[in-house]
């Protein structure tokens, strides 16, 4: 029978972690184990451990209880009292010192639950490289065949694993942020969430992934040398030796057996890794599109019926203005324009059915043949038209036109006419990891307020 947690764990471990006061215990348990790690095991003296935690608990004057009949003000009544509930529910416990002193001990099941509630607290980044360039350099290294197994196999077996379970992290992690993508966002919201995103996935782990931690650069020597391994035979009879001594197994057919499906099932997760890369660029660009068509949605008509409506009407007036008369009718364009909003209404409950209807051809037109004049401006409109194009070039030559013989320049020097301005400024961020630009973008924590618009400080550095 599979163990379980409870079987090494007490089972009031988690009470702490689930009573009214589980963010205290959460803050009191982080700062001992920040306490302990100077020292050269998980404990240290419980006057030590008080005066930390009264520290703590001098900067408010909140009364607690423990035992839901006695209330505590004291910052030492509360300091012993979480070292008693957490003594009780099994993180910590007493240990007499030589030299007859009392110290405070974290008991070693409690250490991984711990560096998991940093983990996600940190929000630390995936280190891909650092794992794929782990299992590729002990595969190459020659001295480390005299033991294959101790000192090659089962390091690369568990970096797999990491490298397997941080990617999916990071698939979890782009599908969690587009669902914050709601539709009550307002045109400032869905910027902040986008430069959030892009400063936290965008030009982070998923850039890291694409280019300088490309995994397809590793993955064809890691298979290589996988096989290797496996035509090998000194160094398979080595490597059964070490896994039965590990693992202290006495058959050596069951641990050759045991240790072939370990070295397919690393070279399976390997290949398996192009369709979690591909989810992975599917929900990015997902995103990303998205992200684009939104704020380019709401800061061109606001999210309501009042924007929509006013768009009819600059329309109108536009119209209106073209024509002396004042008579006109309102053309294909206009119900066009208002309609399309290029994301699924939430009062869209169903699908709309597509209706066609026939008609009889009463006559074939003649093509019109357009005169070489006539062609001429059509193509100057065409040209005028993708100049106005927010494509990476157009973008890339603006910042080159703003930058000109400056090294970098503040977001808050381009100048902001229209929303189309803001939106510019979006995809001066989107398009700033392209290495094919002549610029770069440096982030800050920073916070500016341009026009009506609140967006990260940045600023836009040159490449050349």
């Amino acid at each position: 029978m599979a163990k379980n947690i409870f079987d090494i764990i007490p089972a009031d471990f988690f009470k702490p972690l689930t009573s009214k006061y589980k963010r205290m215990y959460t803050d009191c348990i982080l700062l001992l184990f920040n306490t302990f790690k100077p020292e050269i095991s998980y404990g240290v003296n419980r006057d030590i451990v008080v005066r930390t935690l009264m520290d703590y608990f001098d900067a408010d004057d909140d009364v607690i209880t423990f035992d839901e009949e006695t209330y505590v003000s004291d910052s030492r009544d509360k300091a012993n009292g979480v070292i008693g509930q957490l003594k009780n529910a099994g993180w910590l416990e007493y240990e007499q010192a030589e030299n007859h002193q009392l110290n405070v001990v974290m008991f070693e099941y409690a250490i991984p639950v711990i560096e998991s509630i940093n983990s996600i607290i940190k929000e630390e980044e995936t280190e891909y490289q650092g794992i794929i360039s782990q299992i590729h350099a002990s595969l190459q290294n020659d001295d480390l065949y005299a033991k294959p197994y101790e000192l090659i196999i089962m390091g690369v077996e568990e970096n797999t694993g990491r490298l397997v379970s941080e990617l999916k992290r990071l698939n979890v992690s782009i599908k969690r942020h587009m669902d914050k993508q709601t539709n009550d966002m307002d045109a400032n919201q869905v910027l902040e969430h986008f430069f959030k995103y892009h400063q936290d996935i965008g030009s982070k782990a998923y850039l890291r992934m694409k280019t300088g931690e490309n995994i397809a650069y590793f993955r064809s020597s890691i298979i290589e040398r996988i096989d290797y391994i496996l035509e090998s035979e000194a160094i398979m009879d080595r490597a059964v030796r070490g896994m039965m001594e590990v693992r202290q197994l006495e058959d050596s057919d069951l641990a050759y057996d045991k240790l072939v499906e370990e070295l397919i099932d690393i070279k399976s997760e390997f290949y398996r890794l192009d369709d979690i890369i591909e989810e992975i660029d599917k929900k990015h660009k997902k995103y990303m599109r998205n992200a684009v068509k939104r704020a380019e949605f709401l800061l061109a008509t606001g999210n309501n019926l009042e924007g929509k409506i006013s768009k009819i009407l600059n329309r109108i007036s536009e119209e209106l203005d073209k024509n002396e008369l004042g008579i006109f009718e309102l053309s294909e364009e206009v119900h066009f324009s208002i309609y399309p909003q290029k994301y699924i209404s939430p009062e869209s409950l169903r699908t709309i059915p597509v209706k066609k209807n026939t008609a009889d051809i009463s006559q074939i037109k003649t093509a019109e043949i357009m005169s070489e004049e006539e062609r001429q401006l059509y193509k100057e409109a065409l040209k005028a038209q993708n100049r106005r194009r927010f494509t990476r070039k157009n973008i890339n030559d603006y910042v080159i036109q703003l930058l000109k013989d400056r090294e970098k320049i503040p977001v808050t020097e381009i100048e902001i006419e229209s929303k189309r301005d803001i939106i510019r400024i979006i995809y001066i961020s989107i398009y700033s990891g392209n290495k094919a630009n002549n610029y770069r973008i440096k982030r800050s924590n920073r916070r500016v307020r341009i026009g009506e618009y609140e967006i990260p400080y940045f600023e836009i550095e040159s490449r050349i």
